[in-house]
């Protein structure tokens, strides 16, 4: 199901070398991106800075900056 984005933060590992995104969803849920490259990490930073509105697909992890976004699967 996609959700609206209301805030983020993003972290970096240094041991691991990955990053993770934690996302503060609409409906007061949490959601994260996880083992993100640095390359990925300062991408999805921009987008979270750049872009409004952003989703979060809770159950497929996908991100998404349309309007609002639709999906074959939940229109059935």
């Amino acid at each position: 199901m996609w959700k609206k984005v209301n805030d983020y933060a993003l972290y970096w590992s240094a041991g691991d070398k990955s990053g993770t995104v934690l996302l503060d969803l609409e409906d007061n849920s949490r959601g994260r991106v996880r083992h993100l490259s640095k390359i990925e990490l300062a991408a999805l930073g921009d987008i979270f800075r750049n872009e409004n509105p952003v989703w979060f697909h809770s159950t497929r992890g996908d991100i998404s900056t349309e309007k609002h976004p639709s999906d074959e699967e939940e229109l059935t």
